[in-house]
């Protein structure tokens, strides 16, 4: 008797504030959004510290840009009204890490990109409006590349990439206006890409991204 009573308990909890007039047929969606992207250099990976050398001429000054545009395209199938699941293409961004010595900057461009996929717990609020998590894995790719301006403008190494595996959660908003269109506003943390140490080292960095995505059902 008891499990059967846990198991009404459990299931009046899910569906308490949920009318089944909210309830949905599984379908299919895809999207395509843009974002305000982040990234958080990993210090001991790219930092060469207080008053140490660039290696250039002498005492180094560093810089970074840790923001730009994101860009993002998702695939995904709703199993219920609770449920569905997904994968995403993510393009983060282009970011920079500088080191001048008052005659030379280098200045080292790293680029992420990855594939995502993920479960999306959602939580229908009424007919139109529902919010959601997310959580899964990130298979992302870093890539650098170093510059050189001033006397050796123009010179630059050969870009260099790691493929790296990290956790990808997440949570937004969405609303379908029509039932069958709609627009999502959503948070996601991509994990850790790049890796250090490697053969060369890519250097590691926290992504983080907010987008602003159109939906379509289908």
């Amino acid at each position: 008797m008891k499990p059967a009573v846990l198991r009404w308990a459990v299931a009046a909890l899910l569906l308490s504030g949920v009318p089944s007039a909210h309830a949905v047929d599984d379908y299919w969606y895809a999207g395509l959004g843009v974002g305000y992207s982040r990234v958080q250099f990993y210090p001991i990976d790219f930092s060469f510290g207080g008053s140490a050398s660039c290696s250039f001429r002498g005492p180094c000054r560093e810089s970074k840009k840790e923001f730009d545009a994101g860009f993002k395209g998702f695939l995904g199938y709703q199993i219920n009204g609770n449920w569905a699941v997904e994968l995403s293409y993510a393009t983060i961004g282009k970011f920079h890490y500088k080191y001048d010595d008052g005659t030379v900057v280098q200045d080292a461009v790293y680029k992420a990109t990855g594939v995502g996929f993920s479960l999306v717990p959602t939580v229908p609020l009424t007919r139109n409006f529902s919010v959601y998590g997310r959580l899964g894995a990130f298979f992302s790719q870093a890539r650098l590349t170093f510059y050189n301006e001033g006397f050796v403008a123009g010179i630059n190494s050969a870009g260099r990439q790691v493929n790296q595996t990290g956790a990808l959660t997440g949570f937004g908003a969405q609303y379908f206006w029509d039932g069958e269109s709609g627009i999502r506003i959503e948070y996601e943390n991509f994990g850790t890409v790049g890796s250090c140490p490697t053969s060369p080292c890519i250097g590691r960095a926290n992504a983080k991204m907010a987008s602003a995505n159109f939906v379509v059902k289908f």
